[in-house]
């Protein structure tokens, strides 16, 4: 096979060119100015200059220095200076051996979806000979430069590569939102062909070599360099895409539904291209091979958009199923990514052209594009809409590919790690669970804030079902009518919440109320105590936070807000024991009549919960402390609030007084009371501390009168702490309750000294099951546990962990670590990947 090598580079030379103007062209002067210097910053390390770092390996082979780069030399640097590094620039250039091969660009940027908020995805492919410390300075100098362009305003990303090593498959560096982690590898190669631009060092052999069967690239290439043909020292080698495997399908539609969550429009496009591309299996023809052919036939012609090709494969696949509510979805979705910083502009870029282009082939109305254009304003029931189509949209995707993946019987190339956490980011995100809030995607509009919301109380209709209704308008004399509401929620307590942590219920918005039981004064009250309480807006969850248990983070009471029995009373006492006031009176009424709760968790989701009735302190302690292990993180905050109409102050001291002795209890800070009973409605009832939460026991002949002991007194004895553990003795390391979490199938394996292993499975119920002294390699059995998985609900065999599988609880896997007092739970770490 012969190549014209050197009519290849100039085509591939071409394309640059051609990239790195589109990438300029209606660009700020913010990135043209990152965009235009990174190069230099990377090859050159000058105290005057940004990304200084002291002894930092600089200098990218073949660099040339531009004439944006020279002129910003000459007006920061002083005479002297300019003509120092310009030498120093011109002798690195000469280098043979810099320690930085190449730097290149990829993703959204010179495309038609290239934004002023896109991100620059930037690889420094640098020599593998690097020692620990070159390369940790190499990193230093480039979170510098990174800093120095968030400062005026433009992310980039900056990613250390080493060719060899990512040829070998172990490119597995832990998973962040920039970084898939071990979900993809030979599609993250393919993104990356189909749009690098090469900024400055040696330029990429696979782009230059036409190669008739991909799977022989590597062979080829080794042929040409044993024939003198090339010289590897002369390119970059990413290696070729011939090696393409349907593993990676699985943890690629994963990613991309992580990065839906901050990105939905552009995932949107990119999971519907995983879907086309599994359709193809095993003869996938990937973007990437088809611009290579295009461009060494030196057709000129294409568009070279990456985006617009995603766009073209997508459609034609969708055609052909005569899906046309997906189609018209994806289409929507491409135009308001595409669009999204151009409304409004005067500029008569090629961007706008082409998108016009496309509204015409659409056949598109005035009306739609201008409602599309308008979608930064769009309020509730559009956001609704949207939202709940693309959750519609990802979901059918992903299962998909997850047949996809049955069908093939393949084991997912992601590392058991990462599933822990792009599951877990999924889940709270799209699961809907009773008591959890929804979250609306906050891309989709920057402002849902309304200026008046009425919250409507429904009891005992015909037409509606019981519960709490919101309607985005004051009273009107329209009433109220059932296509009107745009929230429904059986508790107050949620559909408030849902209000304001989805920014439609801001401090200026005016309330209104019609309930026989909330007023618009307590309404206005429970609002301003949980914006003061709950901020609506939190940092995402950390990979950390992620792998730890789901432990409560900040937590909400309201006493009294739906149910007020005190309200009820004819006469109240000026000196009251507090306890007193849950067996209240001649008639021992409890007058804690309802009790909400609402709470932030560890992974960010927000949780309600509902209490009424006369026991609703009962079951408000037991449900709160069964969510609270032995050993966990004590709350960051508590807050407890009381709506009382009478002893609104004395209620919410003694059940903060109640609340707190649960927590530190649960938690171990405090030693289990030696008298733990409390009178509640005339009924005596005993509490059980135990490992995994509280249990009740109605108590009907109590060796005791006063119904304070466990409400106020609550005298603490070791040696009741030590019957009660005694009582409950267990057969499995209690350090396991911690990392409970419902929902999820979670495995954690203890190794023996014989050996052998352990293996104790919690179900979403957290029921446990113990296998002891299993044999064989772990990571085979995390493979038949994936299986089963992924094969449940398509029969009913060879199921032995009875493994339901729904959308996001995949299985969670952890190592017991043996430790001077216990064991240390970690997320569970193939040696596959650390050999």
């Amino acid at each position: 096979m012969n190549y014209d090598l050197n009519r290849a580079r100039e085509r591939v030379k071409y394309l640059d060119k051609l990239r790195f103007e589109r990438a300029l062209s209606g660009s700020s002067t913010q990135f043209n100015h990152v965009f235009e210097l990174i190069t230099l910053l990377l090859h050159v390390n000058h105290s005057d200059l940004p990304g200084y770092i002291e002894n930092a390996v600089v200098g990218i082979a073949d660099f040339q220095l531009s004439d944006y780069q020279q002129h910003y030399l000459i007006k920061r640097l002083d005479d002297t200076q300019f003509c120092t590094l310009k030498l120093e620039i011109e002798a690195f250039s000469d280098r043979t051996c810099c320690p930085i091969l190449g730097v290149y660009v990829m993703g959204s940027i010179a495309s038609i979806s290239q934004t002023p908020s896109s991100d620059l995805d930037i690889w420094v492919c640098h020599r593998e000979d690097l020692s620990i410390k070159e390369r940790y300075l190499l990193a230093k100098k480039s979170e510098s430069l990174q800093k120095w362009a968030l400062q005026i305003g433009i992310e980039i990303n900056l990613y250390l590569m080493d060719q060899n090593r990512f040829r070998s498959f172990r490119y597995a560096e832990p998973l962040t939102a920039e970084n898939c982690g071990s979900a993809q590898y030979m599609l993250l190669l393919d993104e990356f062909y189909r749009s690098v631009i090469r900024l400055a060092g040696k330029p990429l052999l696979w782009l230059h070599l036409d190669v008739e069967q991909e799977k022989e690239y590597e062979s080829e290439v080794g042929r040409l360099i044993a024939e003198g043909v090339i010289d590897p020292n002369d390119w970059v080698d990413f290696g070729g895409l011939g090696a393409f495997s349907a593993n990676e399908y699985f943890g690629a539609s994963l990613w991309q539904l992580y990065k839906g969550i901050d990105a939905p429009y552009k995932s949107v496009l990119k999971i519907i291209l995983l879907e086309t591309y599994s359709q193809e299996y095993p003869n996938t023809y990937l973007i990437a091979q088809e611009f290579k052919k295009h461009l060494l036939q030196g057709d000129f012609t294409h568009h070279f958009d990456p985006y617009l090709t995603m766009l073209e494969r997508a459609t034609k696949y969708l055609m052909d199923l005569n899906d046309v509510k997906r189609l018209d979805f994806l289409r929507r979705s491409f135009y308001m990514k595409a669009n999204e910083y151009h409304v409004g502009t005067k500029l008569n870029n090629w961007r706008l052209y082409k998108l016009s282009q496309l509204v015409k082939e659409w056949d598109w109305s005035e009306n739609l594009v201008k409602e599309l254009n308008q979608r930064t304003h769009w309020k509730i029931k559009r956001v609704k809409e949207s939202h709940n189509n693309l959750i519609k949209f990802l979901m059918f995707s992903y299962r998909h590919l997850v047949e996809f993946a049955r069908k093939y019987k393949v084991d997912s190339s992601i590392m058991p790690q990462d599933i822990s956490i792009l599951t877990r980011k999924l889940y709270t995100a799209f699961e809907e669970l009773p008591g959890k809030i929804t979250l609306l995607n906050s891309m989709i509009s920057s402002d849902l804030s309304e200026k008046h919301l009425t919250f409507i109380e429904v009891r005992n209709n015909k037409l509606f079902k019981d519960g709490w209704y919101l309607v985005n308008q004051s009273p009107t004399i329209e009433g109220f009518g059932q296509s009107r509401h745009i929230e429904y929620g059986e508790h107050l307590n949620k559909l408030v919440s849902w209000a304001y942590f989805n920014r439609l219920l801001t401090p200026s918005t005016e309330l209104y109320v019609y309930s026989p039981n909330v007023d618009q004064y307590k309404l206005r009250c429970f609002f301003t105590d949980l914006r003061l309480s709950l901020p609506a807006v939190t940092p995402s969850a950390s990979n950390e936070e992620l792998n730890h248990n789901c432990e409560i983070r900040d937590l909400v009471i309201a006493i009294n807000l739906i149910a007020d029995p005190t309200k009820d009373l004819l006469q109240t006492k000026q000196t009251i024991v507090p306890s007193d006031l849950f067996s209240f009176g001649p008639k021992e009424e409890s007058l804690v009549g309802s009790i909400d709760l609402t709470y932030r968790n560890l992974w960010n989701e927000i949780r309600t919960l509902h209490f009424e009735g006369s026991n609703a302190i009962l079951l408000a302690l037991k449900v709160l402390s069964n969510k609270i292990y032995r050993g966990a993180t004590p709350p960051r905050s508590v807050n407890v609030f009381c709506y009382s109409q009478y002893y609104k102050k004395t209620l919410r001291n003694i059940v903060t007084a109640l609340v707190n002795k649960c927590i530190s209890i649960q938690v171990g800070t405090t030693d289990v009371p030696q008298n733990n009973l409390l009178r509640v409605a005339g009924k005596n009832w005993r509490f059980f501390f135990e490992d995994r939460g509280i249990s009740l026991q109605e108590i009907h002949n109590p060796q005791f009168v006063s119904s304070e002991d466990f409400g106020a007194v609550l005298k603490d004895t070791i040696e009741e702490k030590e019957t009660v553990l005694l009582n409950n003795k267990k057969q499995y390391p209690y350090e396991i309750d911690a990392f409970a979490s419902e929902g999820f199938l979670q495995f954690f394996f203890e190794d023996n000294s014989n050996k052998l292993f352990n293996v104790y499975i919690l179900d979403e119920s957290n029921r446990i099951e113990i296998y002891r002294n299993c044999e064989g390699e772990k990571e085979q059995k995390i493979r038949e546990i994936n299986h089963i998985y992924q094969s449940a609900g398509l029969d009913g065999s060879d199921n032995p962990y009875k493994i339901v599988q729904r959308n996001f609880n995949y299985p969670q896997f952890y190592q017991l670590l043996p430790v001077e007092n216990g064991v240390r739970i970690v997320p569970f770490y193939s040696r596959l990947v650390s050999s």
